[in-house]
């Protein structure tokens, strides 16, 4: 399991910053009341996955370390 909660809190900190972040490399966005869903059931839909790993990439110069959001079942 991953937990996708933790991940849009840490990186994200809430749905506005989602979308500021996207806005800011012109990048396509979701509307308001998804990135909203997102953070309230703490899941990311698939396709997004990637393309908010992508733009943090280049955002840090290095690709997000992602076993932190590792849950054990």
């Amino acid at each position: 399991m991953f937990d996708f909660n933790r991940f849009l809190h840490d990186h994200f900190v809430t749905p506005k910053g989602l979308i500021a972040f996207l806005n800011a490399y012109g990048a396509e966005a979701p509307g308001l009341p998804a990135a909203e869903k997102w953070f309230q059931r703490g899941a990311i839909p698939g396709g997004w996955l990637p393309h908010l790993l992508a733009y943090l990439e280049l955002d840090r110069g290095e690709p997000v370390r992602l076993a932190k959001y590792l849950i054990s079942v």
